[in-house]
Order: structure tokens, then C-alpha cells, then sequence
């Protein structure tokens, strides 16, 4: 539910650009991307499956009639989550409780795009440039059986890795505001330490024993599908 919240205010944060939006002559859009998520290098040996996720993004021209473009990327994706019932003494009797821990990966990345100038119809392939941070975050949530509005949280562990990469991508105009977005990214981070699950641990005491703190580079490669969409034109668009 934590997670859901923060993206939740992600999106709101993002659409909270439209009122900057009006009447301005140089162009700005937002992207709305499924991800699929593939650890690669040290990283793939501790998460070694491929991820789905998602990706939202803010672009804003640079100047007018130029095809270079700022903006801000958010993406998310869960690396792992384990949950159990145990037993415990609470007043003097042994009752349920659920446990759930999630590892996830969040990232924020600011980046430069350019569209070359290639006549291919209706497809405008674009370079990328990003930089950023990843924030490896783990949780867990520790809640009464009998009542499931009572509940305690707990981090983990929680730690930034600087990332940096470059991507490339299509977009393919379906009406005049409105494109299908394909990208793939490649998004090495520095070494950081996080949480992986480990199938092979049994739950003894807390959903976490199912867990093992790693410590390596986090380099990523992101395949995204989706939608790119202007919020407005004007008539020198």
C-alpha cells in the first residue's frame, strides 16, 4: 500500500505540470510506460528473472523549433516479496500474525532527449541521455490475523545508487497528439546494498528470513512500451 501511495503522488505530481503547460509555444508531453525490468552483470546473479514495471515521464522542449527536449523519468518495479502467518505470544497467548516484506526498486532520472532529423513516416526515433538516482528499498509489514487494520511497518534497508545511461526509442504517431512509445534503455548503477530473496530460506521469525542482504552494481536494462500524448497544441506545432 506504501508503494501504491508513493506512485500514486507521482502521478499527481506530474499532472500537476499541465498548469504550466497552457499557452506556452514550446512543446512539453508526458509518457505513460509498461516496463520489463532485466537485471544484468553482478545484479542478474542476485535477481536473476526480469521484472515488469512502469515508467512516467515529463518532457519539455528546450527552445522552439529545435528537437531537443529536458525532462524527468520515475520508474518502479518489485524485485522480490515474501509473506507468512507465525505464531506468536501477545498478552500471554499465542495468536496469528501476517508478515509481508517487498524489495523494490525505484528510480528518478533526469534527461536530455534528441529527435535526428529522419523522414520515416509516421516513426520518430529518438536518443536519450539520463542520469539519476536508484532508491533499493525494503520493507516489511507485520500484521495482526484477527485484525487487519493493525498494523506495524518496518525498512529494512534502504540505500541510493547513482545511475547513468543511455536509451533509444520510437515513437509512432497514431493521430496528431497522441503516439505509441517503444524505448530500450541501458542503466548501469554504482554498487549499493539490497535485499534479494532466496527461496531456498525458511521463515523462522519474520518474512525477511527469506531474504539476503547483497551488495553489488545495479545495472539494468529496461525495455518500455507505451504512450507519449501533448496535454495541448498550438498552431505552430
Amino acid at each position: 500500500m506504501k508503494t501504491l501511495k508513493i506512485i500514486s503522488l507521482s502521478i499527481c505530481l506530474f499532472l500537476q505540470f499541465r498548469g504550466m503547460i497552457y499557452g506556452q509555444s514550446m512543446i512539453n508531453f508526458f509518457e505513460i510506460n509498461l516496463c520489463a525490468i532485466k537485471p544484468i552483470g553482478a545484479f542478474k546473479k542476485n535477481i536473476p528473472s526480469t521484472k515488469p514495471g512502469i515508467e512516467i515521464a515529463y518532457l519539455r522542449q528546450i527552445k522552439a523549433e529545435k528537437p531537443l527536449f529536458w525532462g524527468l523519468s520515475f520508474y518502479y518495479t518489485q524485485l522480490g516479496n515474501s509473506s507468512a502467518t507465525l505464531e506468536e505470544f501477545l498478552d500471554f497467548a499465542l495468536v496469528d500474525f501476517n508478515y509481508s516484506t517487498t524489495s523494490n526498486l525505484m528510480g528518478l532520472n533526469g534527461k536530455f532527449r534528441f529527435y535526428p532529423d529522419i523522414s520515416l513516416g509516421r516513426l520518430e526515433p529518438y536518443l536519450e541521455a539520463q542520469l539519476g538516482y536508484k532508491w533499493l528499498y525494503t520493507g516489511t509489514t507485520k500484521t495482526l490475523a484477527s485484525d487487519t487494520e493493525s498494523s506495524d511497518f518496518m525498512f529494512e534497508e534502504s540505500n541510493f545508487s547513482l545511475t547513468y545511461g543511455i536509451s533509444a526509442g520510437l515513437n509512432y504517431r497514431v493521430k496528431e497528439n497522441v503516439y505509441i512509445n517503444f524505448k530500450a534503455n541501458y542503466l548501469p548503477g554504482l554498487s549499493t546494498a539490497y535485499y534479494a530473496k532466496d527461496k531456498n530460506n525458511q521463515i523462522e521469525f519474520s518474512s525477511i528470513d527469506q531474504f539476503n542482504l547483497k551488495n553489488s552494481t545495479t545495472d539494468i536494462l529496461r525495455w518500455d512500451l507505451g504512450v507519449t500524448f501533448w496535454p495541448s497544441f498550438n498552431s505552430n506545432d
